[in-house]
This record gives C-alpha cells, sequence and structure tokens, in this order.
C-alpha cells in the first residue's frame, strides 16, 4: 500500500483549509499589530534602520522563488509549531508588561518559525529557514545597545580618521571624539559613527554569504568582513571632510555634499565586500568567480509523511484560536505602573547648608534628549573650597525608549579622553558599599574623577544589562519601572594624585546617597 502526497491543487480548492489559515494570520496581525507599528516607526525614524523596509520584500522574493519547492516539501503539521507560537505570546505578554519592545519584536520575529511548523511541518520549516532567519535584520537593536555600539565605533572611526589627516600632512589631534584642526573643530557625533553603513551593510554582507556557493568558513568570513569595511570606509570618510574642510571650508562637513560623500563611501563598501568575495574565491583554487553567486537552488525537501488536511485543520485551528484569544486578553488588560511618592530635585540645593550652591540648567535640546522626569545639575564648593559637579536624574517610567543615557557614552562628546574607566564591583575593597563606575578623564591639562551608578528601586546597579534584568524582574513583581542615575564628579589638581581625589570623590558620594533618599525611594 502506497501513499501520495496531496496535491497543492486541491489544497488551494480547499475552503476550510484556506479560512482557517487566515484566520490564523489574522490573530497574528491582532497579536503583534503594536509590533509592527512599532517597527515602521522605528524604521522611518531611525537612519540607521531606514534599510529594514526592504527586509521583507527580500524575503518575499526568496520564498517566492522558491514556491515549487514549497508545494512538494508540505508535510503533516507539527504541535511544535504552536508550543513555538505559545512562545511568542509570552513574548508579547511580556512587552505588555515591561514596555520593553525587543521582546515584542522577538516574538514577531519567531511566530514565523512556528507558522512555517503549522502550516508545513519541520520539512517546510527547514526548506524556508534561511528566509525566515533573515527577517532578523528588519529587528531593531536595544536603543542602549545602538547607544553603546555607536560610541565605540564613534571613538575607533575617530581614531582612524585622524591617523588617515595625517597621511595628507595636515596637522591634526584627538580630544574624545573631537577632531581638532589647525581653522576649526570636527565633532564625530551619533550621527557620524558608522551605524547608517553597518546595519544595512551586515545585511548585504549575509545575502552575499547567502548567495556564494562555497564551505561555512567562506561564508563566514565574508559577512564578517562587513565589521572591518564599515570602521575603515567610515574612518576614510570622516578624513576626507576633516581634510576638504581644512582646504576649502566647512560646508563640506554639513549639507549635499556631505550627504553624497555618504553615499559614495557606501558604494565602495560594496565595492569591497565584492572584492573580499572574489578574494576568498580565488584563494580556494576557483577561477570561475562570478560562477560562485547566486541564488542556491531550493531543492524540494521531501517529508516523512504526506500533508494530512484533518491534522491541520487540529493544529492551525487550535493555533488560530489560541492566539486570538491571547491577543483580546492581552490587548484589552489593564496595565499600569505604580510610581512611588518622592520629594523633587528643586529642594535639593537646600540639603547643602554652608556650601556654594549653583544650580546649572542644561539646554532645552540636551533636556529633550535626556528625556528625565526631573533631574538636576549642581556646581558645589565646601567649605574646604573642594569642588564637585553633581547630576541627578529620574525617571517615572522607563519604558517606550525612555532609558538612561550613559555618561559612558555622551562624556567624550565633549572633547574628554578617558584614561581610566571600568566598574568597581561589591566586594570588601569597594568603599561605597555598592557597584558604581569610575572614570578619569582628561581634556587639554584638565582632568576630572567621575563617579555614577543607577539607583533602581532600592537596588544599586553599574552595569546596564544587570540593570535591565533587574527592570524587567521589578515590572513584573512590583509595578515599578522607575529609577533614578546618579553622577558625581570632582576635579583633579594638579598636585594631587588621583587617589587624593577618590578619598574626596568618595567621602562625597557617601554624603549625597544620605541626603537622596526622599528624592529616590526604595
Amino acid at each position: 500500500m502506497s501513499t501520495t502526497v496531496q496535491t497543492p491543487s486541491r489544497i488551494e480548492r480547499d475552503g476550510p483549509v484556506y479560512a482557517v489559515s487566515a484566520g490564523l494570520v489574522l490573530a497574528l496581525v491582532f497579536l503583534f499589530h503594536e509590533s509592527l507599528a512599532n517597527l515602521w516607526l522605528r524604521w522611518g525614524n531611525q537612519k540607521e534602520l531606514s534599510h529594514s523596509y526592504f527586509i521583507p520584500l527580500i524575503t518575499a522574493w526568496m520564498l517566492w522563488d522558491r514556491r515549487d519547492a514549497i508545494r512538494q516539501s508540505m508535510g503533516p503539521s507539527s504541535w511544535l509549531g504552536v508550543a513555538i507560537l505559545a512562545f511568542s505570546v509570552i513574548l508579547v505578554w511580556g512587552y505588555q508588561t515591561t514596555h520593553i519592545h525587543l521582546l515584542q519584536h522577538i516574538g514577531l520575529f519567531v511566530s514565523f518559525f512556528g507558522v512555517a511548523l503549522v502550516v508545513g511541518g519541520v520539512s517546510l520549516l527547514r526548506l524556508c529557514f534561511f528566509p525566515l532567519a533573515y527577517l532578523v535584520f528588519m529587528i531593531p537593536p536595544p536603543f542602549w545597545i545602538i547607544t553603546v555600539t555607536s560610541w565605540q565605533f564613534q571613538l575607533w572611526s575617530s581614531e582612524l580618521g585622524v591617523a588617515m589627516i595625517r597621511m595628507f600632512d595636515v596637522p591634526v589631534a584627538l580630544s574624545g571624539n573631537v577632531i581638532e584642526l589647525p581653522t576649526l573643530n570636527l565633532q564625530v557625533v551619533e550621527a557620524c559613527s558608522g551605524l547608517r553603513y553597518l546595519f544595512p551593510f551586515l545585511s548585504l554582507g549575509a545575502l552575499a554569504a547567502y548567495f556564494y556557493k562555497g564551505p561555512f568558513w567562506q561564508r563566514a568570513i565574508i559577512i564578517l568582513s562587513t565589521i572591518p569595511i564599515t570602521i575603515v570606509m567610515n574612518s576614510f570618510r570622516i578624513a576626507i571632510t576633516g581634510v576638504l574642510s581644512e582646504n576649502y571650508g566647512s560646508q563640506h562637513t554639513e549639507g549635499f555634499l556631505h550627504f553624497f560623500e555618504g553615499w559614495v563611501v557606501f558604494l565602495l563598501c560594496i565595492a569591497i565586500l565584492l572584492f573580499v568575495v572574489w578574494l576568498v574565491a580565488r584563494l580556494s583554487g576557483q577561477k570561475n568567480v562570478l560562477g560562485t553567486l547566486g541564488l542556491p537552488e531550493a531543492k524540494p525537501i521531501r517529508p516523512a509523511q504526506p500533508f494530512e488536511r484533518n491534522r491541520f485543520m487540529v493544529v492551525a485551528g487550535v493555533a488560530a484560536a489560541g492566539v486570538a484569544i491571547s491577543a483580546v486578553l492581552l490587548h484589552t488588560s489593564e496595565d499600569e505602573l505604580r510610581v512611588p511618592e518622592r520629594e523633587r530635585f528643586v529642594s535639593l540645593p537646600l540639603e547643602f547648608p554652608g556650601w556654594q550652591v549653583q544650580e546649572s540648567p542644561l539646554d532645552v535640546e540636551t533636556e529633550q534628549a535626556l528625556g528625565a522626569d526631573d533631574y538636576i545639575v549642581l556646581n558645589l564648593v565646601n567649605p574646604e573650597n573642594e569642588q564637585y559637579n553633581l547630576y541627578v536624574a529620574w525617571l517615572d517610567s522607563q519604558r517606550d525608549g525612555n532609558s538612561w543615557h550613559s555618561p559612558r557614552q555622551c562624556l567624550p562628546g565633549g572633547g574628554w579622553e578617558f584614561q581610566q574607566q571600568g566598574i568597581v564591583s561589591d566586594g570588601e575593597n569597594n568603599p561605597l558599599g555598592h557597584p558604581y563606575n569610575r572614570i578619569v578623564m582628561k581634556n587639554g591639562q584638565v582632568r576630572y574623577l567621575v563617579y555614577y551608578w543607577y539607583d533602581q528601586r532600592g537596588r544599586y546597579y553599574a552595569d546596564e544589562i544587570n540593570m535591565k534584568l533587574g527592570l524587567i524582574w521589578d515590572v513584573a513583581t512590583r509595578q515599578r519601572s522607575d529609577g533614578a542615575m546618579v553622577r558625581l564628579m570632582t576635579p583633579i589638581d594638579p598636585e594631587e594624585s588621583v587617589a587624593d581625589a577618590d578619598a574626596r570623590l568618595i567621602e562625597m558620594a557617601r554624603k549625597t546617597e544620605e541626603i537622596l533618599q526622599p528624592y529616590i525611594p526604595d
């Protein structure tokens, strides 16, 4: 007795199968409608993500190209797909609880694999794996990862850019991420970090590696090469901008020419990537380099068992009903966070009797970028004539993109160069009794010692990743996502050592923590 795979034409004419499939799609759209709207908004508002509009189209094209193989790879529906969709629902619940958009974005991404398993089983998922996995490039990284990555890329690009400028015999110096030329200074801001190249270039590199007909390690070289290419070429763009600005005027740092320089460099990045492909192919003995590139032929993956209509109706029906019910419950439930009562920072200067206290408000642009619900910046001089700068910021809730701008990323933008930086962890040698960040920075002949930490609902953090994990836990268990960041600075006098400044700032940090208790509730 033999079994045959049900023909696609019969499935396409089956009204109930079509209806259940449509129901599953509509349920998923309803479940992820907030995620889809947020993705569309992020792609449009963040220039380093503008390429993401094309990612779903590329996936759709790859799936359409293998449509015949898809029909022949349809196997029995898998309950594992229902389990994956259930996991996606849990991730959406996590977003509804914490408002961390990454959770629902990952849930959306994972759901595509669940749908493939529900529709055609493991054989269909295997055939469609890369086109679906390619959708990972449409997911925006968390804001804090973009901030950290951008800062590091700014420093690398600044250092390499200065080295390239010197090759043109132009006198140049670097302070933090400020390039000092004889007639003007260029600040390598976040927009010039190279992330606008890196994210779209990574997606192109992944496609090039997929199209390359060679072993895995060669494909890995191709995709990994996009990172150094991006850094070097972005540094080259900065160097060219600096040289042109020094010789012909600052108009070369803005406007159409700046935009034009960016596109030319991106095309050069693509050319270098193709050269890497050519080089890898030649070193591996390939004579026809063009023959190593092309969309891989998608051969059908024959399922162990044929597609079963009744099984599909049950599995897909359960999945559609479960997703629909979960979506209704999630999107109609109340979601409110508790914000504790606290003293506002406006009265903080009164906590330093006998001191010289001067409030130093931020400019409007910086204030809007920080997005704090309450903040204060104080310049302080104690009776012993010791100077301090105190910055405290408070957020009622850390959600919907509201988060902390770490001094580790912000300070180099002012031309500061970090001589020392690190985290002082818990332990016997920790003078404050909680983790904190410690930085020694220099700008010209001026040096400062900086401490900062995150005071979050009764716990102290120095590491942003641990802080995010604690945030998720507190939102889920305490319905709170409020918190504060505290930054203390003191100048290091030329005649004193860093150890002397440490002793002074430690004493000030202890005093500050006692004062801030009514302003930062546990």
